[in-house]
């Protein structure tokens, strides 16, 4: 016979035949249930529930039809005893007697309570470390919290994020989605807080839970997001330590509370914390040594794969090296090249502007303007496709020298490139780079010696020594000739100009198709020195000569300007030639010009060519600054000068210019030679204007 039969045995046999009701309590969960009905009456528990502000172990209450004895236990309990009767036909002893009887009932039911408790512990801990997937292992740790304190119906863990300082949810359960959002700085709210500290709390009503996260000011977005979803009406949380290191926090919330969380519960679940913390802590060092073991398993491919890549690319550098020493040319590396990689390539010779095209290729896919275009701020390789009847897709891999662009292939894709082509590339832009720049040392040693000879013709002292130089450059001493000079100014990188003296002396090599001539490229100039024995070939060629400037300056490539002296016959006028052409150049020099134009085409200022601008300008002003103040009336007289000398002092051409009647245009005239103290009758005065005029215009006119 266990307590609780006892027990009814013991008020069957004192109660006689009076009915009464055995009805159990629980002042933590409210939870009540009846143990045992003896009688007729309908099952009724008692109205009110005493309370054990005393602390004695009963408590008698009279009802309408009834007394309801109370006994007291440990953990919220109480035993409600209803007899229906008007009082209590039981002795003191009896009624102490009768609590020990049921005393001996609840405490059977709380050690199976925490036989299940510790079962459910022992499990949950079991199931947590039996994983060391960090992912599982979290779920898990959440998932058996709740069977730790059944009465719980949400949960979740916080860990610490040292990059972002923040406490970041995981594996909840019971939350919606927006939990996620939450992000707690250390302190903040009750997480935070409990972080900081390291201490567990307990939260048995909405309003605690609410006053104890505004006072450590959680922030209005965490707000919204927590409460987006349910309200807690109890919540309970604990740190999550390893050791003397907190890592996170673990809270568990009640929706409806079932259960007042209670300190044993506290407890309980800080255990289960404890436990967790070394489960994670286990699935992070395996998680790390997973990490570990691939990054050295991938190193040691790695190494494998750059092994292989390493002799094969040694094999590739032999074999272009030993190209590159049969100094057969671009021609011949780019020929080898196709033979090396799959798909079909091409190469643009940034230094001479020409493509070297495949077999396949009839044309280049793209222009010199468009490869510079393309190369003129980017430095990396890039995939371009052209739409035309159908869609070509080409990789443009550059070569540069420092800042210097050499060249470029053009790789024509019909799939993405193998690595092995692509160390082909690599290598081979290393050996092209070589071939380019040695090309272009031998261009600057083959320009120094046409510099030389061209300076032995200037230096000439007899006729014998002319044709000696002559003969030496490959021109005909009794031919027409003339000189150009080209200069690119303004440029400030030395290996950029060389470059683009190089490409410039190309393009008139290739334009000009003339054999009698001598070009080369010193500093930022180009001399060139053509001869023919028709008059009318020079002529031709100095039309060439600005259609090649057009056709460059549209290219974008870099603004030049150039002298060409007049044409003689007979080399022995060939100083004479430079003279004009470095004057001509020198004139454009000295009024920022940018053109091309002949030693004839300076006119009468071949007169002041060694007069500076300053000069010039200076003399314009002593003549004509009289005219200059910001009086309406003195500009209109400017005007009237400059048109009327224009019209070679014609006063009716000059009236009917300026639409004024003649006797306003004399009173002007009048005016002006009292201002400029000059008389319109006096030769040397009239040619003093005259010339002041002529300078302003030209001047006015370059500085436009």
């Amino acid at each position: 016979m266990n307590a609780t039969e006892y027990s009814l045995l013991f008020l069957k046999d004192k109660l006689k035949n009076s009915s009464f009701q055995v009805w159990g309590y629980n002042h933590f969960t409210n939870n009540e249930y009846l143990i045992h009905n003896n009688g007729d009456n309908e099952p009724s528990p008692p109205s009110i529930h005493s309370s054990n502000e005393e602390e004695s172990s009963y408590n008698i209450v009279k009802e309408s039809n009834r007394v309801v004895l109370s006994y007291f236990y440990p953990e919220g309990n109480q035993v409600n005893v209803c007899i229906y009767l008007q009082s209590v036909p039981l002795s003191k002893e009896e009624i102490q007697h009768l609590y020990y009887f049921f005393y001996l009932y609840h405490t059977k039911e709380i050690i199976e309570r925490k036989d299940n408790e510790l079962y459910n512990l022992v499990n949950s801990i079991h199931s947590i470390t039996s994983s060391l997937d960090l992912d599982e292992v979290l779920e898990k740790i959440i998932s058996n919290a709740l069977k730790v304190i059944p009465s719980a119906e949400a949960g979740l863990l916080f860990l610490y994020d040292q990059t972002s300082e923040r406490l970041t949810p995981k594996a909840p359960v019971g939350f919606n989605n927006s939990i996620y959002n939450i992000k707690f700085k250390v302190g903040e709210s009750i997480t935070g807080k409990i972080f900081e500290d390291g201490k567990g709390r307990i939260f048995n009503s909405k309003k605690d839970v609410f006053e104890e996260m505004s006072k450590y000011n959680i922030s209005t977005e965490n707000f919204d997001y927590l409460t987006s979803g349910k309200s807690p009406e109890a919540a309970m949380g604990v740190p999550v330590s390893i050791e003397d290191k907190r890592i996170g926090v673990m809270i568990i919330h009640q929706w409806k509370q079932k259960k007042v969380f209670d300190n044993h519960d506290l407890q309980l679940l800080q255990g289960f914390a404890e436990q967790a913390a070394i489960a994670i802590q286990n699935a992070q060092y395996y998680m790390e040594a997973n990490k570990r073991l691939v990054e050295v398993t991938e190193l040691s491919h790695e190494l494998q794969e750059k092994n292989m890549q390493l002799q094969k690319r040694h094999e590739i550098h032999q074999a272009l090296i030993n190209i590159s020493l049969q100094n057969q040319g671009v021609e011949k590396i780019i020929y080898e090249f196709n033979h090396m990689i799959k798909p079909t390539l091409s190469f643009f010779n940034a230094l001479e502007n020409k493509f070297y095209l495949n077999k396949r290729s009839k044309q280049p896919p793209f222009s010199i303007f468009e490869m510079k275009m393309i190369f003129r701020e980017k430095r990396i390789s890039l995939h371009v496709t052209v739409s035309d009847d159908d869609k070509n897709s080409y990789l443009l891999y550059p070569i540069y020298n420092g800042i210097a662009f050499l060249g470029c292939f053009i790789v024509h894709l019909s799939e993405p490139l193998s690595k092995s082509d692509q160390m082909t590339l690599e290598q081979g832009s290393s050996v092209l780079a070589l071939e380019l720049v040695k090309k272009q040392t031998i261009t600057e040693i083959y320009y120094k010696k046409r510099h030389e000879q061209f300076q032995n013709l200037l230096s000439y002292k007899d006729n014998e020594q002319l044709i000696q130089q002559a003969n030496e450059i490959g021109i005909d001493i009794s031919s027409y000739c003339f000189i150009a000079i080209f200069e690119i100014p303004g440029y400030s990188d030395l290996q950029l100009l060389e470059i683009e003296i190089h490409q410039l002396v190309s393009k008139i090599k290739n334009e000009l198709m003339v054999s009698d001539k001598l070009i080369y490229g010193f500093h930022n100039k180009i001399i060139l020195l053509v001869s023919s024995l028709e008059i009318e070939d020079l002529n031709h060629i100095q039309i060439k000569i600005q259609t090649i400037r057009k056709e460059y300056k549209n290219s974008n490539n870099a603004l030049f300007r150039g002298g060409i002296s007049s044409t003689y016959k007979g080399l022995e006028s060939v100083k004479k030639c430079y003279d004009e052409a470095t004057k001509t150049l020198s004139y454009l020099a000295d009024r920022n010009r940018n053109d091309i134009i002949c030693y004839e085409d300076i006119g009468l200022n071949r007169l002041f060519l060694n007069q500076s601008s300053q000069e010039i300008e200076s003399f314009v002003h002593d003549v004509l600054s009289p005219l200059w103040s910001d009086n309406d009336r003195n500009k209109d007289l400017e005007k009237t000068l400059i048109t009327y000398i224009e019209y070679n002092r014609s006063a009716t051409k000059t009236a009917n210019d300026l639409h004024i009647h003649i006797n306003t245009l004399y009173q002007r005239l009048k005016k002006i030679e009292d201002l400029l103290h000059i008389d319109f009758q006096n030769n040397e005065d009239v040619l003093k204007i005259q010339l002041a005029c002529h300078l302003k215009a030209t001047y006015d006119r370059d500085k436009s």
